[in-house]
């Protein structure tokens, strides 16, 4: 008895409590909530909250020339002693770069005007996250660089295994004054009781100097555990998990060189000896591992030809721990005279060697024989004025027959082209139908919808269809359906 009286007396207390934060919260006119502080480099969010029949919100569409955006707006209506009220609550964002003076407001209310107090927003640096649930960190392969010069940063983030995840999204970072891209090689293993989860990034500085990379953040939502009953039924517990930053030492590189690394430079020519008024395919590949996204574009200036150029083909990727890759650039050249194609110069800053290295293309000589096209036609021309009429059915007879054979070579080799695309669209089938990512294998060997969830957690933000179905998940207990979507949606990104 003692202890039914002690749930009816809390019971009670609740209630209580609800009713008068419920009376308080309908009869204020006007609620701003801002933050006292920001963090460097984050959006700041803030809302207001007001209550009334006519209401007229503040017309603004920057705050110390920060852009002011429009998050969301909600309204619902409220019967009081058969008062009827609205209540309006709009959420804002902006972006503040350093600390600023968030000004007072002006709020019409069923006639009567409400202001908001002066503030000031201070803005901090994140700090890394000290939890023995998770943690965040950002390490790199070097200490020391040169501008432009690649290297990798890892994310790893670590959590328990027994954790009630319900929503896990990493926040894509900026790298201010840093060139990047991630890399596509996620991992995920075990490691004691927790689960470990990374991600690389290839980054190069763009400026000398001590430049800082700022702690990255992943937004979590847990269930708390041992959660006694709540009239707000709110379970759930929203985590920002910070990692630590990381201070490089950047040097400039040798003056007039924007390239570091290791290259190799040649040229080709599809042909030495032409006619007059014939093309020639001249080709420029570089090839090496380093910055190679930076390779300038190279011209052709000739006097005695007309030259028309492609644009550079740039095919780069990380392998075997290198950033590498090829340089392309094809000219049509149609030479005036006989010329020469000077060397192609390619200087770079090798590391290793701590020392500018130069590279040459070897010079291209294209011989013009003058005349040849001309002289020909002539021959052909005085052969038929002196032959015969019979001789003239010979010739033509002769010419048949080489077509014929040209035309059955022409289409053999048609043939084989198209039997060869053939056999190669059915083995590049095969091969997609029966080769499967380690992601797609523990998708389909996921038991459950949380299981599901935190093996899909940390692919929240990858791409916008893809966060969609991970909601629907959310939402719903039958799975099988949403897990041929997700398979189908993770096949189609090639995760």
């Amino acid at each position: 008895m003692k202890k039914e009286s002690d749930f009816l007396s809390m019971l009670f207390l609740k209630y209580f409590i609800l009713i008068n934060i419920f009376l308080v919260s309908s009869f204020s006119s006007i609620e701003l909530n801002l933050p006292k502080n920001g963090i460097k480099g984050e959006t700041l969010f803030f809302s207001i909250q007001a209550v009334g029949n006519k209401i007229v919100f503040p017309d603004f569409k920057s705050i110390n020339s920060y852009s002011i955006q429009e998050v969301s707006s909600t309204s619902s209506t409220n019967i009081i002693n058969n008062n009827i009220t609205k209540r309006v609550k709009k959420v804002y964002s902006l972006n503040p770069t350093e600390d600023f003076i968030f000004p007072s407001l002006k709020f019409v209310v069923d006639g009567k005007e409400y202001f908001s107090k002066e503030r000031k927003i201070i803005l901090k640096n994140a700090q890394k996250t000290i939890s023995s649930d998770f943690e965040l960190s950002i390490k790199s392969d070097k200490k020391k660089l040169y501008v432009n010069e690649n290297f990798i940063l890892t994310l790893i983030f670590k959590y328990k295994k027994n954790l009630n995840i319900i929503d896990l999204s990493f926040e894509k970072p900026s790298f201010d004054n840093f060139w990047y891209k991630q890399l596509n090689n996620p991992k995920q293993y075990e490691e004691g009781e927790f689960i470990v989860q990374e991600l690389t990034f290839l980054l190069a500085p763009l400026k000398k100097g001590i430049q800082i990379i700022n702690p990255l953040k992943i937004n979590a939502q847990i269930i708390k555990e041992n959660n006694s009953f709540s009239f707000f039924n709110n379970n759930s517990q929203a985590l920002k998990i910070y990692s630590n930053n990381l201070e490089l030492l950047i040097e400039e590189l040798p003056k007039n060189t924007n390239l570091i690394g290791k290259f190799d430079i040649k040229t080709l020519s599809n042909k030495v000896e032409i006619n007059q008024g014939e093309a020639i395919s001249y080709k420029i590949i570089i090839s090496g591992h380093g910055n190679i996204d930076d390779i300038k574009d190279f011209k052709l200036n000739l006097k005695d030809a007309i030259v028309y150029e492609n644009k550079p083909v740039i095919k780069s990727e990380y392998k075997d721990s290198k950033y590498q890759g090829t340089y392309t650039k094809v000219f049509s050249i149609i030479p005036n005279k006989s010329i020469t194609i000077p060397k192609i110069d390619l200087e770079y800053f090798d590391k290793d060697l701590n020392e500018i290295v130069l590279k040459q293309s070897n010079d291209i000589k294209i011989k013009l024989t003058n005349g040849s096209i001309s002289k020909k036609s002539k021959l052909i021309k005085k052969t038929v004025e002196k032959s015969k009429e019979k001789e003239i059915v010979k010739i033509i007879e002769r010419d048949s027959i080489q077509d014929r054979i040209i035309f059955f070579l022409f289409g053999l080799l048609t043939g084989i082209l198209i039997l060869g695309l053939y056999l190669y669209v059915i083995k590049y089938k095969l091969k997609s139908k029966f080769s499967e990512t380690s992601l797609l294998k523990k998708i389909k060997k996921s038991k459950d919808k949380e299981e599901l969830l935190k093996i899909l957690a940390i692919y929240l933000r990858v791409n916008s269809s893809l966060d969609e179905l991970i909601f629907k998940l959310e939402e719903k207990d039958d799975i099988k359906s949403l897990k041929k979507d997700i398979i189908t949606k993770i096949k189609e990104l090639q995760l």
